[in-house]
């Protein structure tokens, strides 16, 4: 296989960045040799070169907690690559679903308490703030006075949004659909955020639709939908 355009140290390794395909939370970062990287093109499961132990191991071959291959890049002078992943259980050792849990403050200190804020995007950071709003309300919070007025005052919300960005997508506007999409993205949030429904557990079943053509079946409980 040709690999003339990755460039390999002087050890032969080449620093592996690993993020989740769903979500884009960077999961890990390992150094792959020649024969880890073919390794891992050759049978989808991540693979890496161990510095410590001075072999070749697969993520998860005592754990089970395997890095299956969704596709592989290299950076634009060849000497990092990285690898988008769906993960089999957490990543970390410790049990994380991401080993960078550890806040560097500014004064250069860390070690404070974990937090999720590295994994994910904006959509995970408006979560927490939903799901913060929802354990301790405020008086001049928005998203509080949503929760206050129940499960019927978040869905209108919704029903209205979606309106909104129907009329904006027969507008035509790019800017209109762009903002009333936001409205409605958000919103969303917020009803998932009143079931207790994280934005991962979305991302596993488009995860689990993309690639896919046709119609669910009537066996899932739920009426047909389109897929990718």
């Amino acid at each position: 296989m040709d690999l003339s355009q990755v460039k390999f140290d002087e050890q032969g390794l080449i620093p592996a960045v690993v993020q989740d395909w769903r979500d884009g939370t960077v999961l890990m970062l390992g150094y792959m040799s020649r024969e880890a990287l073919l390794k891992t093109l050759e049978t989808k499961s991540v693979h890496f070169w161990s510095r410590s132990r001075n072999k070749l191991w697969e993520k998860g071959e005592t754990s089970g907690h395997r890095l299956v291959l969704k596709d592989l890049f290299v950076d634009c002078d060849g000497d990092t690559v990285l690898v988008k992943a769906e993960p089999v259980g957490p990543t970390c050792h410790t049990g994380e679903k991401a080993c960078f849990f550890t806040r560097l403050e500014p004064d250069g200190k860390s070690g404070g308490p974990k937090t999720s804020d590295a994994w994910g995007g904006i959509l995970e950071r408006l979560y927490q703030t939903i799901q913060d709003r929802k354990r301790s309300p405020k008086p001049d919070s928005y998203v509080s006075s949503l929760f206050q007025g129940g499960v019927d005052k978040v869905l209108k919300k919704i029903v209205e949004e979606a309106g909104e960005v129907a009329l904006a997508a027969k507008g035509g506007k790019k800017e209109e659909i762009i903002y009333e999409t936001a409205d409605l993205l958000f919103h969303t949030l917020v009803a998932l955020g009143y079931h207790d429904i994280a934005p991962e557990e979305v991302y596993r079943e488009l995860a689990g639709r993309f690639g896919k053509s046709g119609l669910r079946t009537k066996d899932s409980g739920l009426k047909g939908k389109g897929q990718t």
